[in-house]
């Protein structure tokens, strides 16, 4: 009786829901005056006030009780027990609050406590509305952008239309409903810029809807969205003040339920208004360490060296009597280093010609005074490192200890678990270096990466010029510890003939092997896309002969041609080569996904795409195999992302089921996420990849400009010009992963696209590193402030994210459709912001005058915002009075 009268109430209320949608306002993502308004709006967060929004953030969870564990129980005489649930209403005769004091269930009935909630579907039918589950009570908001997330498990999940032979679409269903703040819905129908059309921004259960069945999926984190990016997810209708949150299911199977989580995202502040609490607080030299360490102890300053008129006690870096080339290559940083700051620090009297590296054996025994930096495995460090914590870094691939013994307080252990721990053990001392004396901000520091696989991308070289830039610049990334470069197929710039590589290429890519071999830290990874002479998804049947025989999977020449570009870095001391199918594979028929064979030889010997890809792949695994050994082998495929399988018609999950059992079990396949640029990943998307491929799949990540204004890569704000000044020159890696990402990714490697060459991508690769390295501990706002800090100081920081947030507002201004009426407001904000940008701009001059490169990249952004806004003007020239 109790589940049967709510349920007639809800069904009530959820045809009140559907009237809503069709005549109540809701989030429509059309442009709107962004003057003074008396509706605060989803899609321009500034039109509320700060204090407002922050204390919304504050909030954190707003769902109570969100994991259940509130409650009671009516009676206890069976498994059908009737129960009330804080904050919760069930939704049908077939959902039980789950509990471990029950002897029904089981630990694996819970994500976390002791109650969950379980929902058992064996039939449903094609006109349920929205099936069973749990509902929330009303929660309060305001218009804005919410992050939602969830814990899921389900089994045999089928949908309710089996009948039309689907996907599951709407079977798990996860619905944000939303309420005006009379408590009457109002609709859930988004307008989407991208396409024009309307979408349901109540359902929020996207991340299943392309299964065709779910056989088991195990407990896992997964966010509640309506789509992929460009779409601003997480955006609630503008006159929404309540909302509701039903978990359900409506198809067929078993879906439990447990920690749920809804909040005002950080996605309603400027890049400014986040970072503002850092600005004034004072952090010691270990907060900054970039990447973050993992277990970091201070143990107080340190003096390494104190001028004495008497006796001059120079610090030594003692090293292994044979060190490896890395272990050299880590001496020689840390004297440079220390090189550095004693002669800044010495007047002329003092007689100084640099710190001694000793070798095990030499015969020289430093002074009992002496700072003895101990860098790797030499004689000093066995006889103490029975009192060094080596067990927690040895089962960590790259690891690390920086310690300092009581016993011993005059030596500093830096050591790895191989030569290249000791290298980046050494990256990571010498940022605890004060400039002006001679102080060490000790700390014992055990460490390790989360991705063994840490790399970035060469720029498309142009000319002698940036190729130089580009080489000079791998020493500076290994200080991040970064391990791997990536040559783009795109080089050299311009050039489609990927088969017939110019002279600037093969001078390109042997300069780099040679610099990376320097110091064995970096290694060399190589791109080829055999299809890249075709333009952008080009269809079969505007193939000129010419260009459908450069490359023949079927033809030995073929497949010659390639190695011999592979060739070339191999040479060069490349570890890895990537085998690109992206992109520029021909497509049939009437869709552009439908990627196919384009020769009718390949079609005789092949039959399909997927055999002949295997061919290569294998081809070129088995050549690197005999001739290469120890060569990491990647491969991209056409279908590289989630929902460009979806929009495949089928034939991708054809193509995987048929590839992959043809290729070697350690080739890394490629995946963007659920889409090209993807901000958000879950587990349910993991999974869905996965299982396609029947391994963890390498990310390669295009996030670094997803969320900008460029012309070539235009992010979601160029879509809603209200969240303009959300935006960021220097975006840190921001995308929502779920905990522990590297043991999802395969190597774990990662790629990360975007040329590394520009001030402004070092910037933002420095806060890659910081995530790659660390996962668990990053904030992308803080990694970005200590960025900042550490690369230009204080003042110049502060800058940079006020010329940022101007440069946004202006950009915003030149953005706006304004009536007529309203140009001459916006042309005199517009000339605010354009005034306050040339002044910010005038105090970077003078903060970055030893940092050109950076200005330089300054300028041109303000010069273009300038003209932005003077096009702006002139366009709109006849309005003005």
């Amino acid at each position: 009786m109790y589940n049967r009268s709510l349920n007639i109430l809800w069904f009530v209320g959820y045809l009140i829901l559907i009237a809503g949608f069709f005549f109540a306002g809701g989030c429509t993502g059309k442009k709107t005056s962004t003057h003074i308004q008396a509706v605060w709006s989803s899609k321009d967060p500034f039109t509320i006030p700060y204090q407002v929004r922050n204390t919304q953030k504050n909030s954190g969870n707003l769902v109570h009780n969100p994991s259940f564990e509130l409650g009671k129980f009516f009676s206890s005489d069976t498994i059908d027990l009737s129960s009330f649930i804080q904050g919760w209403n069930k939704v049908g005769e077939h959902v039980k609050w789950v509990s471990l004091d029950k002897k029904e269930y089981s630990e694996n009935d819970v994500s976390e406590g002791i109650h969950s909630i379980k929902i058992i579907r064996e039939s449903a039918s094609e006109t349920d509305l929205m099936g069973e589950g749990i509902m929330t009570d009303f929660i309060r908001v305001i218009p804005g952008n919410y992050s939602f997330s969830y814990d899921i498990r389900l089994e045999n999940i089928s949908p309710s239309t089996l009948r039309l032979g689907t996907k599951i679409h709407q079977a798990v269903n996860i619905r944000l409903l939303y309420y005006d703040k009379n408590k009457i819905p109002v609709n859930g129908k988004c307008y989407y810029p991208y396409t024009g059309t309307y979408i349901d921004n109540s359902f929020k259960g996207y991340s299943f809807s392309n299964f065709w069945h779910i056989n088991k999926f195990d407990w896992a984190r997964v966010n509640g969205r309506s789509y992929n990016y460009p779409f601003s997810e997480g955006d609630i209708p503008d006159n929404a003040r309540y909302v509701k949150i039903f978990l359900g299911l409506k198809g067929t199977g078993t879906m439990w339920i447990d920690n749920v989580d809804f909040r005002y995202s950080r996605w309603n502040f400027s890049t400014l208004e986040r970072l503002n609490s850092y600005i004034d607080h004072s952090y010691n030299k270990t907060d900054l360490l970039l990447p973050a360490p993992k277990v970091v102890e201070e143990t107080g300053d340190y003096s390494y060296f104190i001028p004495d008129s008497n006796s001059y006690h120079y610090p030594v870096i003692l090293v292994p009597s044979s060190p490896a080339i890395e272990t050299m290559a880590a001496a020689q940083l840390l004297k440079q280093r220390l090189d550095t700051i004693i002669v800044h620090n010495l007047d002329s009297s003092f007689d100084f010609s640099g710190v001694e590296i000793i070798f095990d054996g030499s015969g020289k025994i430093p002074d009992t005074l002496t700072t003895i930096f101990c860098l790797g495995r030499n004689d000093l460090f066995r006889q103490y490192s029975t009192s060094l914590p080596l067990d927690k870094i040895t089962e960590h691939q790259q690891g690390y200890l920086i310690s300092n013994l009581p016993e011993k307080p005059q030596v500093i252990f830096i050591t790895g678990n191989n030569p290249v721990g000791d290298y980046y053990a050494v990256t990571t001392l010498i940022q605890l270096l004060n400039k002006d004396d001679f102080v060490l901000n000790s700390a014992n520091i055990i460490d390790w990466p989360d991705f063994t696989g840490r790399s970035y991308l060469f720029s498309a070289w142009m000319n002698e010029e940036e190729m130089d830039r580009d080489i000079s610049l791998i020493s500076e990334m290994s200080l991040l510890k970064f391990n791997k470069a990536y040559v783009g197929y795109g080089q050299t710039r311009g050039r489609k003939d990927w088969y017939a590589p110019d002279d600037l290429y093969k001078a390109g890519v042997k300069n780099a092997g040679v610099e990376c071999k320097k110091n064995g830290i970096t290694d060399l990874a190589i791109m080829v896309n055999p299809y890249y002479h075709f333009d952008y998804e080009m269809h079969t049947d505007s193939l000129s002969e010419e260009l459908r025989y450069v490359f023949v999977h079927s033809d030995p020449k073929s497949i010659a041609k390639l190695k011999s570009v592979y060739r070339i870095g191999l040479l060069s001391g490349a570890k890895t080569l990537m085998l690109m199918a992206d992109d520029f594979v021909p497509h049939e028929r009437d869709y552009r996904k439908l990627y196919t064979l384009y020769t009718p030889e390949d079609k005789k010997r092949f039959i399909n795409l997927q055999n002949a890809q295997a061919h290569i792949v294998n081809e070129i695994y088995s050549w690197i195999e005999n001739d290469y050994p120890g060569t990491r082998l990647e491969f991209c495929p056409p279908w590289y992302l989630n929902e460009f399988i979806d929009k495949s018609r089928g034939r991708a999950e054809q193509y995987f089921r048929d590839f992959i059992p043809q290729i070697p079990g350690d080739v890394a396949v490629i995946w963007t996420g659920p889409t090209v640029r993807s901000l958000s990943i879950d587990m349910a998307d993991i999974f869905r990849y996965k299982k396609l491929i029947g391994r963890n799949p390498m990310l390669w990540d295009n996030t670094l400009y997803a969320r900008g204004l460029s012309s070539d890569y235009g992010g979601y704000p160029a879509l809603y010009p209200g969240k303009v000044k959300l935006c960021n020159l220097f975006e840190p890696y921001d995308v929502d992963l779920p905990e522990n990402f590297e043991k999802y990714n395969n190597g774990p490697h990662m790629y990360i696209n975007g040329a590394m060459t520009s001030e402004q991508y070092q910037v933002k690769y420095s806060t890659v590193a910081d995530y790659q390295w660390n996962t668990s501990v990053y904030d992308p706002d803080f990694s970005l402030w200590k960025t900042l800090l550490s690369r230009y100081g204080k003042e110049a920081a502060v800058n940079i994210l006020k010329f940022n947030d101007i440069y946004y507002s202006l950009k915003n201004v030149c953005m706006q459709t304004e009536s007529e009426q309203n140009i001459n407001k916006l042309i005199k904000r517009g000339n605010s912001y354009s005034n306050r940008l040339q002044v910010i701009y005038s105090l970077l001059e003078n903060n970055l005058k030893t940092y050109p490169y950076l200005f330089n990249e300054i300028t041109g952004f303000k010069n273009e915002a300038l003209q932005c806004f003077e096009n702006f003007k002139e366009n709109n020239s006849r309005s003005v009075q």
